[in-house]
């Protein structure tokens, strides 16, 4: 018995050895996380183009823009809240199960860093709350991550958001090069000349799900853009092709 006892000892020794030899040794414990990296537009060289609509509140354009989508044979990036996913789960539900992609737009919409709203910043926590907390509204409904994607409400960032994102997984920051800005006001004919007129090889351009002249200028966008010579993909397909 004091013989098996012994040998016991040794082998607890033992692992507890190579416990400490591989905690010390080469295996060292991952490097923190950079800051996400910014996209705002994709490679220069190439006639395509993304279209992102962001949805913070309002849903009633949602279902005529999906619609001339589909018929456009057109896929999009559409930045989604958790308020709004919560809202309307079977719009979301139907941007997903058309082929479109989906990111992280935070929950409540607030600026991060409390420039464009009145908010104060928020913390590295609170960011990664409002990444986690919509993610998993849209994860349970859709069945897909919005990682590592996320565009912060109003574009407001700075080096601790883009630090918080990409510490949560989020490593792509994605603002964009064109806006509609839709959302400003302006005739149809407006945001139509304003978006085909700006536009250039890979750019990202935003519109809103909330913005009714933004969902009236799309199909003529479509066409001038398509009349140009460009395009469409969607923003993980963009960033792929630069080996993102």
């Amino acid at each position: 018995m004091a013989t098996r006892g012994l040998r016991i000892g040794i082998l607890l020794l033992t692992a507890a050895a190579i416990l400490v030899a591989c905690s010390s040794g080469s295996r060292s414990a991952p490097a923190p996380a950079g800051p996400a990296q910014i996209v705002q537009h994709g490679d220069a060289t190439k006639p395509v183009v993304a279209l992102t609509f962001d949805a913070g509140y309002e849903q009633i354009y949602t279902d005529q823009i999906l619609d001339i989508l589909k018929q456009e044979g057109v896929k999009a990036s559409f930045g989604i809240t958790g308020v709004w996913a919560t809202d309307y789960p079977d719009l979301l539900k139907r941007i997903a199960a058309e082929g479109h992609d989906i990111f992280n737009h935070s929950y409540h919409h607030w600026s991060f860093t409390g420039q464009s709203a009145q908010n104060a910043p928020l913390t590295e926590q609170q960011i990664r709350d409002e990444l986690d907390t919509t993610d998993a509204v849209i994860k349970k409904l859709t069945g897909v991550s919005t990682r590592p994607y996320f565009r912060p409400p109003y574009g407001d960032r700075n080096d601790a958001v883009d630090a918080a994102a990409s510490a949560d997984g989020y490593t792509y920051d994605v603002l964009w090069s064109n806006s509609s800005q839709g959302w400003q006001g302006g005739s149809t004919d407006d945001i139509v000349q304003r978006v085909v007129a700006q536009v250039h090889p890979g750019a990202i351009i935003t519109m809103h799900l909330g913005v009714a002249e933004d969902a009236y200028a799309l199909k003529p966008i479509i066409d001038g853009l398509r009349s140009a010579g460009y395009g469409f993909v969607t923003l993980p397909e963009m960033i792929a092709a630069q080996g993102g």
